[in-house]
């Protein structure tokens, strides 16, 4: 058989641009990758790799916004994608490998009226893909609630951090309506078949009479379309089982205060079926007379760099994994991370504590028992153009504080949040994987900035199973900023028109007495407010030529005196 260059189509929010996913950027191919703090999709270009593909030569990743319609990630970057691997490969066909969502953005280019003038598939070949579409798309696009496998909802959930914290008056006024315009793509894996009970006793309520409908499901999935659809391209399907999956909505009457929020109704209880991967039931994930492989008990999110998918990938395109070794012999467990995420106009860098690695959720042990040592991270910053969005990923973060320090870039309004990940959660009914609906938990603070002030705050982490704590540390801040002022009277050669300083321990703590600052900082509550005015009121005579430096300076001194 021919080899033809391989692409694979990552799932819902399994590709990853800030600057694009924020509208900072048009439609472009340059600047993505996987997300930096799961593991999803990398086993697999490993195995690909080990077989002999070459990525970017005949191994390629066609990201794309996936929170566009999928006729509109078809146009705007699968249609690119192909033809920069046709080049690169010589050859006039692909395969095009996609999962969940991936295959519906395959799905509309090959059923697109312009495909017969390109006919540059070989094949299509599908991993959990919501042909006939999910349950759960349904709390996600009517309610902006959104559940599924916990790769899905850590990406998600980072992209709306993201989102409300760039865009605070388009998100908070009214989540349903910043779903249903910023990611319409939701609306493309919402069921074709009738899904929502409704009644006394309970009745499936048509589809035809729903306000919340997948047009372009219904149509692409018309037998007439199927037909097309094979006849175009061999398609082959892979499917997970084993898994609650979320199958019928028991609803009520739509909630009176809102007219987009759960249209067809607010769900009252959820009724799920073992016959899927989590995410979407094994029957929604078939294609009519297509080559529909027996389902594997893996979950929606593992499938792409699940073992058993991996060896059977292999096996559809004949290379053997038993003999070169391509295919993991194990599921490789999740990643217990910290992720540390910022909003501009700020840099971060963290100090990682020294300790043992957290053992995830319902693992006896953490899967790297080695005690890591003390670390210093700076966020690498995924903005554009001045725009700074630091990360700072944290593999097998241990039990401790961790060290924050926030460097102003400019002025403004910022946010740091915190969360933990890849935590593991328990198999359900034997399978492999995970299946859980919880939204993963950000803790997040905020506040006002200028260019040159450093904030200090501490991120504490106990378990794997609560939530990061963030304070702020009013004494490093302090400490900061009086090193500043001390350095600045210091380089001015004094105090210029200002009266000497009356208070021995403000004199002190600004000649750089470690134990005088600790002493005001212990002052009860009204002396230590009234000693940081008078600190403010002394760096007040370094306005004029170095303003950017005093401002910088009571910036900081403004949120040590104004902390609980």
């Amino acid at each position: 058989m021919e080899r033809f260059p391989i692409i694979f189509i990552p799932g819902f929010t399994g590709s990853f641009n800030l600057p694009v996913l924020l509208d900072w950027r048009g439609p472009t191919l340059s600047g993505w990758d996987f997300p930096p703090f799961v593991n999803y999709g990398k086993t697999l270009l490993q195995t690909f790799t080990k077989v002999g593909y070459r990525r970017n030569r005949d191994l390629f990743v066609a990201f794309y916004d996936w929170r566009k319609p999928v006729e509109e990630s078809a146009r705007r970057y699968l249609t690119a994608w192909i033809d920069k691997a046709k080049k690169a490969a010589n050859t006039n066909k692909v395969i095009l490998i996609g999962h969940s969502m991936g295959g519906l953005v395959a799905r509309s280019y090959i059923q697109s009226p312009e495909y017969p003038k390109r006919n540059d598939v070989a094949r299509l070949i599908t991993l959990g893909t919501p042909h006939r579409g999910s349950a759960e798309a349904y709390t996600a696009w009517a309610g902006a609630e959104p559940h599924a496998d916990e790769t899905l909802r850590t990406i998600f959930a980072v992209y709306l951090w993201y989102l409300r914290h760039i865009h605070p008056y388009q998100t908070e006024l009214d989540k349903v309506k910043t779903i249903q315009t910023q990611v319409p793509g939701v609306r493309d894996l919402l069921p074709i078949e009738d899904y929502l009970l409704t009644g006394n006793p309970p009745q499936l309520k048509p589809i035809s009479t729903m306000e919340s409908r997948n047009w372009w499901g219904e149509m692409a999935n018309k037998p007439e379309a199927i037909a097309t659809l094979l006849q175009r391209v061999p398609v082959t399907t892979i499917t997970g089982t084993g898994f609650n999956t979320l199958s019928t909505i028991l609803v009520g009457p739509p909630p009176t205060d809102h007219s987009l929020c759960y249209a067809d109704g607010a769900p009252l209880s959820r009724q799920y079926d073992a016959q899927g991967d989590g995410t979407v039931l094994q029957r929604m994930a078939t294609v009519p007379n297509a080559n529909n492989l027996p389902p594997l008990p893996v979950s929606h999110g593992a499938l792409p760099d699940s073992p058993q998918v991996l060896g059977l990938l292999c096996t559809e395109l004949e290379v053997s994994p038993a003999v070169l070794g391509a295919a993991p012999a194990t599921t490789i467990p999740p990643t217990p991370r910290l992720v540390i995420m910022t909003a501009s106009p700020i840099q971060v860098e963290v100090e990682a504590p020294a300790g043992q690695p957290l053992a995830p959720v319902g693992v006896l042990g953490s899967s790297v028992m080695r005690k890591m040592r003390r670390r210093r991270m700076r966020g690498r910053n995924y903005g554009h153009e001045g725009k700074a969005l630091n990360l700072v990923v944290i593999d097998y973060p241990t039990a401790g504080d961790y060290q924050i320090a926030v460097h102003g870039t400019d002025h403004g309004h910022f946010a740091v949040g915190a969360m933990l990940c890849g935590m593991g959660e328990p198999p359900v009914l034997g399978g492999i994987g995970a299946t859980a609906t919880a939204e993963p938990v950000i803790t997040t603070v905020e506040g006002e900035i200028s260019r040159e002030s450093d904030l200090f705050y501490t991120i504490s982490v106990r378990s794997a199973d609560e939530p990061p704590r963030m304070s702020f540390d009013a004494q490093r801040t302090m400490m900061a900023a009086i090193n500043r002022l001390g350095t600045a009277i210091s380089e001015r050669g004094g105090v210029l028109g200002a009266t000497p300083v009356a208070d021995d321990r403000l004199r002190r703590a600004v000649m750089g007495d470690e134990a005088a600052v600790h002493a005001m900082m212990a002052a009860p509550a009204d002396q230590r407010r009234q000693m940081i005015n008078s600190l403010i009121e002394l760096c007040q005579t370094l306005i004029g030529d170095e303003y950017e430096r005093a401002l910088a300076i009571v910036r900081a001194l403004e949120m040590v005196r104004d902390a609980e």
